[in-house]
């Protein structure tokens, strides 16, 4: 499939010059008395809007890169954030645990810039990735006892058709997208262990 890239972005990449400006929006799920919440983040020093949505600076700490191996794990990129406490109530990265954040909805862009007039020319790449799982590293102590608090982030293609076989089910919807609409021929894989489910046609 080609995607063809904006006028202005092209004229940029064609003179070999411009800036990227990386975004990270994240869409989390609700939790109980807790609303859905969509998020974004960049790694600039002052908030950023864009297509309507304020990025948040100074938290999202490294873009990360694609890991794999054999087998039938999927591709993972897994992207790092800081994890220090804050007073702003927009920051759901603070409190990421009170969010049902697996299989959430993750999008990198990378906006090209005018590196002459420090203006966004438009979108360069868009990629949208599945929370596939979420750790809290402590860094060592420093000599006055302080450690660094972080969030790492691990990032799966959001299909299995995309992802490769994983051996696993993530949920009818995926199955839906990868296959067909109507699709239900794994509605019962997560059954079919203890109760037994009759499968395709009866013989009489």
């Amino acid at each position: 499939m080609s995607v063809s890239l904006d006028p202005a972005v092209e004229a940029l990449v064609d003179a070999g010059q411009f800036v990227l400006l990386e975004l990270v929006r994240i869409d989390l799920f609700g939790k109980g008395a807790v609303p859905p919440k969509t998020v974004g983040y960049h790694r600039g020093g002052r908030p950023f809007t864009f297509n309507g949505l304020t990025y948040l600076p100074n938290r999202w700490l490294a873009p990360g890169a694609f890991t794999a191996s054999v087998g039938p794990a999927p591709t993972k990129r897994t992207i790092a954030f800081s994890y220090a406490p804050t007073v702003n109530a927009d920051d759901a990265i603070a409190k990421i645990r009170t969010y049902n954040y697996l299989n959430a909805p993750v999008i990198i862009t990378n906006l090209a810039g005018d590196p002459a007039t420090d203006q966004v020319a438009g979108i360069l790449t868009s990629i949208i990735y599945k929370i596939y799982a979420v750790r809290f590293p402590r860094g060592a102590a420093d000599k006055d006892g302080n450690r660094s608090l972080t969030v790492e982030i691990d990032l799966v293609p959001p299909g299995r058709s995309t992802r490769g076989s994983t051996l696993i089910k993530i949920s009818p919807a995926d199955q839906n997208f990868d296959n067909h609409a109507t699709e239900t021929s794994l509605e019962y894989v997560a059954t079919n262990a203890t109760i037994t489910e009759e499968w395709g046609q009866r013989s009489g």
